[in-house]
């Protein structure tokens, strides 16, 4: 593992106390955990214009390392096409950010059924991504993969793959992955059973 991700400021601190030195990436930045990401050398997602511009101010010139997250058809969280020429005009007026990695999800990739559609998000996100970094002068990681297109689409795989549910040993495809092997088993006591 060369990297990490986590969903929250806090858990990136609870590595980074118990000695992980591994670049980690924060999911789900927010104004509020600005301070704390700095601090502890995280590196948070910027998915809007809104929590991008709210971090400028608040870095106010000092150097951060960032992931961009672009959306091709999760439609979650990241952004569109229409945003691209923004995106590339505000990294550009900004020296002290360094994009680490720029990033996608794939929305189908669980299910065959699917697949024209993840190869139509992988398409996009190359061409978004590398319009990207052309404009920046310099390419940073990318990557799509998550768990599901780990074990379906290894054809999509790009600089780095992110595997979540995986890691536990849970297969979110529908076709049934030998190759993982559960790391956690849940057990209780049934208190009472009534009819």
């Amino acid at each position: 593992v060369d990297y990490l991700g986590v969903a929250y400021a806090d858990e990136g601190i609870e590595l980074r106390r118990n000695n992980i030195k591994l670049p980690i990436m924060v999911m789900n930045p927010s104004e509020e955990s600005f301070e704390a990401i700095m601090n502890f050398e995280l590196e948070p997602e910027i998915y809007s214009f809104r929590i991008f511009r709210a971090l400028l101010l608040y870095l106010d010139g000092n150097p951060c390392k960032i992931h961009l997250k672009l959306d091709t058809g999760m439609h979650r969280l990241g952004f569109e096409e229409r945003d691209v020429n923004e995106l590339v005009k505000i990294l550009n007026s900004n020296p002290n950010i360094r994009v680490a990695s720029i990033f996608s999800h794939l929305a189908g990739a669980d299910e065959a059924g699917h697949d024209t559609f993840s190869r139509e998000q992988s398409n996009k996100f190359m061409l978004w991504a590398d319009q990207i970094a052309n404009a920046m002068g310099y390419r940073p990681l990318y990557h799509i993969l998550n768990s599901s297109g780990i074990l379906r689409l290894p054809d999509l795989q790009f600089d780095m793959v992110r595997l979540g549910i995986g890691l536990y040993g849970v297969d979110p495809t529908t076709e049934g992955y030998s190759q993982l092997q559960p790391v956690a088993t849940l057990k209780t006591i049934v208190s009472q059973i009534k009819h």
